[in-house]
């Protein structure tokens, strides 16, 4: 498992950082702000199925704000707390200082555990943080199958065309398939990346999902094959039987293929 660490000094400096808020006043931390932390910070510890935990971490979270920030950090570094409470330390760090925690959550892009992965991811999305091209880029081929379907989500909602070729890359790595060389089967990743590709109006991709949709092996995928031409070709199908879409996308494609040719 890969390594993950960041230094005492680093994530003392990213608390530092984060609290730095040109927009609001510093608030000075007295000695009840030093008891709730630790009150707030023993809660993180508590198991995540207890009853209104989570309502109640949120709350003491952003009743606190920009003080809570060193121990949300702590909670999202430490695998002594439940990982469905570092998953919501990551959502409230996002929550409470906005765009300026995206660089510091984009790391754990890097961090063994597949759930903070994923939350990294998840709570970049809320920020609508298109730029992190290199993050969304790796995650697209991360080892874990939840993680590349997070990914996808980012980029289709966020819709980020300059990942496109490697979404369509995704089409043909073998870890987005079950089984024996020679016996693949599609895994469910494979409907989430079509509809991907339409998402982001990959051009490239309208001629080979043409042919696959007139393929009776690829008929699981009608329906995802479907949305994505009509996302990116701006044509709609006809709402009936599979051959009339078949014959409908054979027609747009000689007249696509008729059009460059003139």
């Amino acid at each position: 498992m890969a390594s993950f660490t960041i230094s005492a000094q680093a994530a003392s400096m990213s608390s530092i950082e984060l609290l730095k808020d040109p927009n609001q006043k510093q608030q000075r931390i007295v000695k009840q702000d030093i008891v709730t932390l630790e009150r707030l910070e023993n809660m993180f510890t508590m198991d995540s199925r207890s009853p209104g935990l989570s309502a109640m971490l949120k709350r003491q979270t952003l009743n606190h704000r920009q003080k809570a920030v060193p121990v949300l950090i702590k909670v999202m570094k430490e695998s002594k707390y439940p990982d469905q409470n570092r998953w919501q330390a990551t959502m409230l760090l996002a929550q409470v200082m906005g765009k300026k925690s995206a660089p510091f959550i984009a790391k754990f892009i890097d961090h063994p555990n597949w759930m903070m992965r994923v939350a990294s991811l998840k709570a970049l999305l809320g920020l609508k943080q298109e730029n992190y091209h290199q993050v969304y880029a790796k995650a697209l081929k991360d080892s874990s199958l939840i993680v590349r379907v997070q990914a996808l989500d980012n980029i289709s909602k966020m819709k980020i065309s300059g990942l496109a070729p490697n979404v369509w890359n995704m089409m043909y790595d073998q870890s987005n398939y079950s089984g024996d060389i020679g016996k693949r089967k599609r895994t469910t990743i494979v409907k989430s990346i079509i509809r991907t590709l339409g998402d982001v109006k990959f051009q490239e991709a309208r001629a080979p999902l043409t042919k696959l949709i007139q393929k009776p092996k690829y008929q699981d995928l009608i329906e995802d094959l479907d949305y994505s031409l009509e996302k990116i070709t701006g044509e709609i199908s006809p709402n009936s039987n599979i051959e009339l879409r078949r014959k409908f996308w054979s027609k747009m494609d000689q007249k696509n293929n008729m059009a460059k040719k003139i």
